[in-house]
């Protein structure tokens, strides 16, 4: 499943970002996750994100890294792939 990050918390520690779900459908978390090269932890969750209408979004999803020092691998507006 592609995602394109769209925030990256630089001072928070543990490090996350927020990233959009590109395609329709359910995916799963593999035992050891990684957006492209970068490894995550095993739990995600939804910030309150809101589409223009006001709506809740429910593409967006909450990703925390493994180590901060992943964070210059990501970049803002790049699509990633959930392995």
């Amino acid at each position: 499943m592609k995602f394109k990050i769209e925030y990256i918390a630089t001072k928070s520690r543990p490090a996350y970002v927020f990233a959009r779900q590109m395609g329709e459908g359910n995916f799963t978390l593999s035992l050891l996750p990684r957006l492209d090269s970068v490894p995550i932890r095993r739990d995600i969750s939804r910030p309150r994100a809101l589409t223009t209408n006001g709506e809740p979004d429910f593409k967006v999803f909450t990703f925390t890294l493994v180590t901060a020092n992943d964070l210059p691998k990501l970049k803002i507006g790049q699509i990633v792939e959930l392995k």
